[in-house]
């Protein structure tokens, strides 16, 4: 009896220090939820619409980096902000819709759709993409941005022209 008294006594602590460090592991990295992850979508959708790139805050994490060829990747939401208010000075009416998303433990993707009109010509373009975002506790640290910048271009009046022989 005394003997299992003592294995007790050590075992109680030693397991109070397995479940800490195993609390603390997982303290820093909480798994995004699926109503989290639709609220950041439309708070993205809300800034690209309306301008209102302040409701970028609300979930992109400050050092987030945004990957989105041909464009060289951008490092932190104020240059992400930058990127909203250039591309809405060109396209004054853009509207994006989500049209579907998932999510899986941290990392979700988005499909959507961009439509616009180009202030100086009028021109309209509409074109598909998607967005891979990696989140920790509940900002989005880095995000991948999947479009069809050859589609936009050539919807804007551009030419593909062929190298010369």
């Amino acid at each position: 009896m005394r003997k299992i008294g003592q294995i007790f006594r050590f075992l109680v602590p030693v397991i109070a220090l397995v479940a800490l460090v195993v609390l603390l592991a997982g303290a820093g990295n909480r798994r995004m939820t699926k109503k989290a992850f639709k609220a950041a979508y439309d708070l993205m959708v809300e800034a690209w619409n309306t301008g209102n790139v302040d409701a970028i805050d609300e979930f992109m994490a400050p050092d987030c980096v945004t990957h989105e060829a041909p464009n060289p990747d951008m490092e932190g939401r104020e240059a992400y902000k930058k990127y909203i208010r250039d591309t809405r000075s060109a396209f004054p009416e853009i509207q994006i819709t989500e049209d579907e998303y998932i999510l899986d433990g941290n990392i979700g993707a988005t499909q959507w759709t961009f439509r616009a009109t180009q202030k100086d010509t009028g021109k309209q373009v509409a074109i598909k993409g998607a967005c891979v975002t990696k989140w920790e506790d509940g900002k989005c640290v880095e995000h991948w941005v999947y479009s069809d910048p050859l589609g936009f271009m050539l919807q804007l009046g551009f030419k593909l022209v062929p190298p010369e022989k």
